[in-house]
């Protein structure tokens, strides 16, 4: 570990506001609506194994930083959180009903996503579109 780590190491804060942020973007209407109190119980159970927000993982030392890879996907209506470092690696979690679009517009875009894909099929998605692009956000169809 570089000395530069030491001080996200020991960042209690950030750990608990990534746990805090799960219970928050978890879909409890959906969860509701799909099982009733069932479905609650089964969304509080994966907030508490980070179930319902896949953690996506990004090669620290590439040429994107943390906040250029938050400013695509919040471009294109993705919100992120429970940020840090795991290694030579970047991670955060999204939304589980956005993370095929997120590893989708990272694959897309060439950040070297390093965590297992969530849907495989997005590498050859994103092969049909020149490297580094980026699809139309809602604001630049008008």
């Amino acid at each position: 570990m570089d000395l530069n780590d030491l001080p996200a190491a020991v960042d209690q804060i950030d750990r608990l506001e990534g746990i805090v942020s799960t219970f928050l973007n978890a879909d409890w209407e959906v969860a509701f609506q799909r099982d009733g109190l069932g479905g609650l119980i089964a969304e509080c159970m994966d907030c508490m194994t980070g179930a319902n927000a896949p953690m996506i993982q990004v090669s620290r030392y590439s040429s994107w930083s943390g906040h250029a890879i938050e400013q695509l996907l919040q471009r294109h209506g993705v919100k992120i959180w429970d940020r840090g470092f795991l290694g030579e690696n970047l991670y955060f979690r999204v939304k589980r009903r956005q993370a095929v679009w997120a590893e989708y517009l990272l694959l897309r875009a060439g950040v070297p996503v390093v965590s297992t894909l969530i849907d495989p099929r997005n590498r050859e998605y994103t092969e049909r579109f020149p490297p580094r692009s980026e699809p139309p956000t809602r604001r630049s169809r008008r």
